[in-house]
């Protein structure tokens, strides 16, 4: 590939334009010392419908919603590393990152294309202590589109531009342009000594990640002990596992189809469903 001709994706999940998100992005590139074109999405512009659940695109269909999706995709598959920025809104990133990955399935498509490509991951939070979710809802759309992740960071910024009104955070865009397509990986000093993701659940013998859900234990001197991987991620071989299981489930509800509606349709009439004024 001609150096020349790389592109950098910038998906940007805030509304604002020239905030936080979207300044820090900028940055990003101004820094980034190969030669690459920066192409933007402002999400929160785009159309993204609900997933109806009818497993046409797992059977090889195409979707039924005619949205921006495609054009998404499309983008994404094309690109050869990204940057991923999202305000944190209600403990979480902005709600057009989840009507994104409620239609993951789609990106079975494109895994080929997108599986080791380099991204940086930024969440731009306002009140100190809460960042909540936000990371691992970034981390979990790296992770399904293959990613290679070289850093996942939290910024304090409220304000407009106030990210790079920081002297130290802009040194951190600095870092981060020269590292995007730099060979090194993604230096991990906590989190899931698998992936990294700072979000676990306690189980009874130690921890399970919630977005590769490899398995570990805390050490004698506080640092995690890898336990078992946990068989999500890996080469697109391996994850689009997930497809072929999802095709035997749409067979297996034609199998149970009987005893399925025999099951639900008692429920058919219970309760009255509550509708907006006018429809």
């Amino acid at each position: 590939m001609d150096p020349e001709t790389r592109t950098v994706l910038a998906l940007i999940a805030s509304p604002r334009t020239l905030g936080n998100c979207e300044t820090f992005a900028k940055e990003i590139s101004r820094n980034i010392p190969e030669g690459h074109t920066l192409r933007l999405i402002r999400l929160t512009s785009l159309k993204i419908g609900g997933c109806r659940a009818c497993y046409g695109c797992v059977m090889g269909n195409r979707c039924p919603l005619e949205d921006d999706m495609d054009f998404l995709l499309d983008e994404i598959a094309d690109a050869d590393a990204f940057i991923v920025a999202s305000p944190v809104y209600y403990l979480g990133a902005n709600a057009i990152i989840k009507s994104i990955l409620d239609r993951g399935f789609l990106f079975f498509d494109i895994l080929g294309k997108t599986h080791g490509k380099p991204a940086i991951l930024l969440n731009f939070y306002g009140m100190p202590g809460r960042i909540g979710m936000a990371p691992q809802m970034l981390e979990t759309f790296a992770a399904f589109l293959g990613l290679s992740v070289k850093a996942s960071l939290s910024i304090k910024a409220a304000l407009p531009g106030e990210a790079l009104m920081n002297k130290a955070n802009a040194a951190r865009a600095r870092r981060l342009g020269k590292a995007l397509f730099s060979p090194g990986k993604r230096i991990r000093t906590g989190g899931c000594p698998f992936c990294g993701c700072e979000i676990i659940r306690v189980v009874p013998k130690g921890f399970v990640c919630t977005v590769c859900h490899g398995s570990f234990a805390m050490g004698p001197q506080g640092r995690f002990v890898k336990g078992k991987q946990g068989g999500i991620l890996g080469p697109p071989e391996h994850m689009l596992l997930h497809r072929e299981w999802l095709r035997g489930m749409k067979e297996r509800f034609s199998e149970k189809k009987r005893e399925i509606m025999k099951t639900i349709i008692p429920y058919r009439d219970d309760g009255e469903w509550v509708k907006p004024p006018g429809e």
